[in-house]
């Protein structure tokens, strides 16, 4: 991956976006003429988009902002992520006790593994519908399918050579209770991490509420980005947040949109960073080299001046 990370507009990204919200607006929207209205604002936004040329992320933001906005609506996928939860914790000791007959490097890929899991809990994607019910069944997929961009080495190297402070960047409710095992482990390595959630949720986001009273908050340091976006947008996060970015040592970064958004970040800051994600949209799978479908641990090496 090249030091900048395009994901331009294409036409695929005004399917997707319009796909998406055939979940969304019935959660902002019961009555069916102020459904048909908040559609015809997506369709309108999408096409002031496109004719000036916005990022695929962007545009998503602002159309998701102004909707819930118009709507009065806050957190409108607040029972997915509640069911989420549940079906995550149901699979975390099935997918742990596969996790603990490993040792060193390959524990490590596991807890990947259970990490990469949780990411198929994503209601953003237009190619990509969850299911709950497997989650244990996708577990046992990724380690045997493996890492098709896989630079799991590059940091079990960096894990066992130093210690310090790691900034985690949390995804998606239900996904972050599937992240325990990695943060257990980079506990057991010495490792002071912290957890970093959303400001305020956007689709099925992490927030602290999604966390509280989780065995997260015994592993990690709680903190969150600030941000009401996908991703971390740096004109989105906060400035404690990027400040926290620059003073940790390492970063693991989980979730697509995070690819296209961390990168700014990374290159101000400089940080040893890996990103952790299922590929479930062709177009962000291609500006890093992968397919659909791929499981990805990716580095971005740390930049000196």
């Amino acid at each position: 991956m090249s030091d900048q990370i395009e994901v331009p507009l294409i036409p695929d990204c005004s399917a997707c976006i319009a796909n998406s919200m055939k979940t969304l607006i019935p959660l902002l929207a019961n009555n069916e003429d102020e459904q048909n209205r908040l559609f015809s604002l997506v369709f309108k936004r999408l096409s002031e988009g496109y004719r000036d040329n916005l990022p695929p992320l962007s545009l998503s933001i602002r159309i998701h902002q102004e909707l819930y906005e118009s709507a009065g609506v806050e957190n409108p996928y607040s029972e997915i992520k509640r069911i989420s939860n549940e079906s995550a914790l149901k699979a975390l000791p099935l997918i742990e006790k596969k996790t603990d007959v490993f040792e060193g490097y390959e524990r490590l890929r596991a807890c990947l593994a259970a990490s990469i899991t949780g990411n198929v809990i994503d209601y953003n994607v237009a190619e990509h519908r969850p299911d709950l019910g497997a989650l244990v069944e996708v577990f046992d997929s990724i380690i045997a399918e493996g890492f098709a961009l896989d630079d799991s080495k590059h940091l079990w190297s960096s894990l066992v050579s130093r210690k310090g402070n790691l900034v985690y960047l949390a995804d998606n409710a239900g996904e972050v209770i599937l992240d325990i095992p990695l943060l257990r482990f980079l506990r057991e390595l010495g490792w002071k991490t912290t957890f970093v959630v959303k400001g305020r949720a956007m689709i099925n986001d992490a927030t602290e509420n999604d966390v509280r009273g989780t065995e997260i908050g015994e592993l990690a340091t709680i903190a969150n980005s600030g941000a009401w976006a996908h991703g971390v947008p740096k004109e989105y996060v906060s400035q404690e947040f990027i400040q926290l970015i620059a003073e940790s040592d390492l970063v693991i970064s989980k979730g697509q949109a995070n690819i296209e958004s961390l990168p700014e970040i990374q290159q101000k800051t400089g940080v040893e960073t890996y990103y952790v994600t299922k590929a479930k949209c062709s177009h962000i799978s291609q500006a890093v080299g992968a397919k659909k479908g791929d499981n990805i641990v990716l580095r971005r090496p740390k930049i000196t001046a």
